[in-house]
């Protein structure tokens, strides 16, 4: 067993470093986030996926059983988010986002890092399918809760399929399951691209957090939305990894990603479907759990590693 500090220093450290001189950054520059989030989406992560899927050893039960998992974390993350609210008698306002904050994860730009500096490679790739999971539930349940069910289905689905993640899901898949090795030039074109994935998430990451505010009137249910996140997913993850029978880096993958902070996603879907009130208290939960994550997750890798 990895000891916490170890675990805190050479894994946790080097996230927030990175997301730390991001904010120094924006606190000086007023950088505009928006651009660099756009190559993230379009260019970026599609390209790490496509070459991570492309390229693993990944065979097909473990992607069932991924799948699997992280759409039933999400699932019953959400009910348990849901009882929660209605227990502690939250209006029925803030009961959808109450649920977003807790169900919608930050898998890409802090778990893909994370798991990659704990597992290597094998925990990158792992890790590449629970994100691609998380963003289809980002794009349908988090539309869906962020605005209390006034969207169509119709446009969360034209959400998912707006982006080229889903179409380098389905070439990488393509190319591993064919065994077919890229050209050369191609093949060092997608890894450069794909490398600049994870630098380019922290630093989003961190010119989002720079943003982030914390609304002290509604402390209290930010903080029961935190501790459900940070707490109570990884033990619903630990459930189901024992009824799938997962064993090793996916095992362990699994249950990390699932104790991820709250998504920047989330504070985005509160804004566009809900109010400024909505967009405020995830935003609080995305700030709280995103701090509280260093100390939550380096615990959490020293008992799976």
């Amino acid at each position: 067993m990895t000891t916490f500090l170890e675990i805190a220093y050479n894994i946790i450290a080097p996230i927030f470093l990175v997301v730390g001189v991001a904010v120094t950054l924006d606190r000086r520059l007023h950088v505009d986030p928006r651009p660099l989030s756009q190559l993230v989406v379009y260019l970026f992560t599609p390209f790490m996926v496509l070459d991570g899927i492309a390229n693993s050893d990944l065979t097909g039960s473990e992607t069932g059983q991924l799948v699997a998992l992280a759409l039933g974390v999400s699932v019953l993350t959400a009910l348990v988010g849901w009882l929660v609210a209605r227990a502690i008698r939250l209006d029925r306002r803030l009961i959808g986002v109450f649920v977003l904050s807790v169900t919608l994860i930050n898998a890409g730009n802090y778990g893909i890092p994370l798991n990659r500096f704990a597992f290597g490679e094998p925990g990158e790739a792992r890790a590449m399918i629970y994100f691609v999971i998380t963003v289809a539930v980002s794009n349908t349940l988090g539309v869906f809760l962020a605005s209390s069910g006034t969207v169509s289905a119709r446009r969360a689905l034209r959400n998912v399929l707006s982006v080229p993640l889903p179409y380098a899901v389905v070439l990488g898949f393509a190319l591993n399951a064919a065994d077919v090795t890229l050209p050369v030039p191609l093949a060092r074109a997608t890894g450069l691209l794909g490398d600049a994935a994870i630098p380019a998430m922290l630093t989003v990451l961190g010119l989002q957090l720079s943003r982030a505010s914390l609304r002290l009137d509604e402390l209290r249910p930010a903080l029961v939305a935190v501790g459900l996140r940070l707490a109570v997913a990884p033990v619903i993850a630990v459930a189901l990894v024992m009824l799938l029978n997962m064993n090793g880096v996916t095992r362990q993958v699994s249950i990390v990603q699932s104790a991820m902070p709250t998504a920047v996603i989330g504070g985005v879907l509160a804004t566009e479907f809900g109010g400024r009130e909505d967009a405020e208290f995830v935003t609080s939960v995305i700030l709280l759990s995103t701090a509280l994550s260093m100390l939550t997750l380096s615990i959490l890798l020293s008992l799976v590693m």
